[in-house]
């Protein structure tokens, strides 16, 4: 755990390098988080830890155990099919609240995420196209501009990015390629204001994405 940025509060510092440990899989599901032990890591007392603790089983990434600890919230074969389940509710509404929205400015950005996802999944570089992919559908649900809607997909992709990084060390090219595809899509129908188009692109490229990462997600955790 390496920090980026300056913390107002010893807590947000644990909190925000914790977690950050989890989503990366830096810390594994079901592992066990020693408070001792972070307070060395971390450089501080075991008070902010305990803190953060407690935010972080707030979002469920953690599971406090009276009396023993902490530990990493396990991922269930399942959650594959509930991340994707929600973000196609969430991205119906995004798209067509972006769609109305989007500026000039926010098309050129989308695009040159694009076109480094492009590149990404050339190189089958799965681990940056991931970033990348998350932060794509990040700014679209930021574009439409809906606090609450935003608030729920951050906590989606979230999940999403964890279960990538602890699960997925690639997908088949062929799956990559897709995806590109349909983030071309995307990026077209905003730009035209398809909503009819973006409605569909909401729906098929989230179940065809939530059924790879299903057939996937045996092999992925038997090499894990």
């Amino acid at each position: 755990m390496q920090p980026q940025q300056i913390f107002q509060t010893k807590e947000e510092y644990a909190y925000q390098m914790i977690r950050q440990a989890i989503l990366t899989c830096e810390f594994k599901p079901d592992e066990k988080l020693v408070i001792d032990h972070l307070g060395i890591q971390l450089g501080i007392s075991q008070i902010p830890i305990r803190a953060a603790m407690q935010r972080l089983q707030a979002e469920g990434l953690v599971h406090i155990i009276p009396h023993s600890g902490a530990v990493v919230s396990p991922i269930r074969p399942e959650k594959v099919e509930e991340i994707f389940s929600l973000l196609e509710v969430l991205e119906q509404t995004a798209f067509r609240y972006a769609a109305e929205k989007i500026t000039q400015v926010d098309l050129v950005s989308l695009q040159e995420l694009v076109k480094k996802l492009d590149a990404a999944a050339d190189q089958v570089d799965f681990k940056s196209w991931v970033g990348l992919n998350i932060q794509f559908h990040r700014q679209i649900a930021e574009i439409s501009d809906m606090p609450l809607l935003l608030e729920f997909t951050h906590r989606i992709l979230d999940e999403w990015q964890r279960l990538s990084n602890c699960y997925f060390q690639h997908l088949p090219p062929l799956r990559l390629l897709a995806a590109q595809a349909e983030h071309h899509q995307i990026v077209l129908a905003l730009q035209t204001k398809d909503v009819e188009r973006l409605q569909e692109i909401a729906v098929t490229h989230n179940r065809q994405a939530g059924q790879a990462y299903q057939n996937y997600f045996p092999t992925a955790k038997q090499k894990s």
